[in-house]
């Protein structure tokens, strides 16, 4: 996958056409310092524009494989340009993810919107919980972010990935993700 090519196609437009978007998953932890092996591009996206962002995507070249009421998959026929995951925002928390994104640029003329460092731990909680065999690898992603916000003096909102760890009934986890952070924290 081109995932240059491919964001800097899908942020154009999806920005022309006023689409609320993030990047989260396994490229926007790079883009928080975190790398990772990735083999598609995840994005949070309001649900109100995902009709229009299925027309880009479709136009695109890229075909809706899975739908739900959470989740869209789409793929392309062109290995170039792979897979694309969205989870869909319509609950009060993920529409608060979006309204948090931050803009960073990723090249001269690409600007894309990213999930706060919180927000993708919170929905790697999440995916730990709802799938146990993802546990080991999700928790820890969660525990590489810390340790790079840590690293890089980045400031988090410990209170915003409590109401994660509550959540998820995961409150066992909280005191862990302080020291990962405390750990490294200069």
């Amino acid at each position: 996958m081109d995932f240059f090519r491919v964001l800097q196609h899908l942020s154009d437009s999806f920005r022309q056409a006023d689409i609320h978007y993030a990047l989260i998953g396994g490229f926007a932890m790079a883009m928080h310092g975190v790398q990772r092996a990735t083999v598609d591009l995840d994005f949070i996206l309001l649900l109100d524009d995902l009709h229009q962002a299925d027309q880009i995507l479709t136009e695109s070249g890229y075909q809706r494989h899975f739908h739900s009421e959470n989740v869209s998959h789409y793929r392309a026929a062109d290995a170039e340009f792979g897979r694309i995951d969205i989870l869909h925002a319509f609950r009060p928390a993920a529409r608060a993810m979006l309204e948090r994104a931050e803009q960073i640029s990723i090249d001269v003329d690409v600007v894309i919107s990213v999930a706060q460092i919180e927000d993708i731990i919170g929905l790697k909680i999440q995916a730990a919980c709802n799938n146990p065999a993802r546990q080991v690898s999700d928790w820890y992603d969660i525990k590489l972010l810390l340790e790079a916000a840590a690293a890089q003096q980045k400031p988090l909102d410990f209170t915003l990935m409590r109401d994660y760890v509550d959540v998820f009934d995961v409150q066992d986890r909280y005191q862990e993700m302080i020291d990962w952070y405390g750990q490294t924290k200069r």
